[in-house]
């Protein structure tokens, strides 16, 4: 049982990071769009948009955005501002986690893709339960451990709007 375990976490972890990478390509593409189109509608300045100041995201947002970086950094995640330049750094993060769990389960990375705020919005459930599946896993835990050493004073900087 042990080795059937042994060899499925690798597997597993492949299918997601391999998942999680081919729609994050496709919601990239299809997230350009749909930013094209708000900019226009936003433009025409429809009276019933619910408007958020420049920086900051909707509670929707920002809760996803928490429980992603809580898988991450679980004591510290619950005191930071939730704001763009949070998700832009949670993104890099993100990015970081992902090449890391794929370098170890050989899924080869698609060219040019870092995980922006619409992945983020898009996949916030799989990826907060991706990282805490892998952070359980003495294996691919290291990715999550080096990427919160690495990102921390920057995800600091970013909810004190530094």
């Amino acid at each position: 049982m042990s080795m059937q375990r042994t060899r499925l976490v690798p597997a597993v972890a492949a299918l997601v990071v391999g998942g999680l990478l081919a729609t994050g390509t496709a919601s990239v593409a299809s997230a350009a769009d749909t930013t094209a189109a708000h900019g226009a509608t936003t433009a025409a300045g429809p009276a019933t948009e619910q408007r958020v100041p420049l920086g900051s995201l909707p509670p929707e947002e920002q809760e996803q955005l928490r429980q992603i970086a809580a898988a991450i950094w679980p004591d510290q995640a619950a005191g930071w501002d939730m704001n763009t330049d949070v998700a832009d750094v949670l993104s890099q993060a993100t990015g970081e986690i992902l090449r890391c769990s794929e370098a170890f389960a050989l899924v080869p990375r698609p060219p040019a893709f870092l995980p922006g705020l619409s992945y983020l919005r898009n996949y916030w459930k799989q990826l907060r339960d991706y990282f805490l599946v892998v952070k359980e896993n003495r294996t691919y835990r290291i990715c999550v451990v080096n990427v919160a050493r690495n990102y921390r004073t920057a995800m600091e900087m970013a909810s004190m709007g530094i």
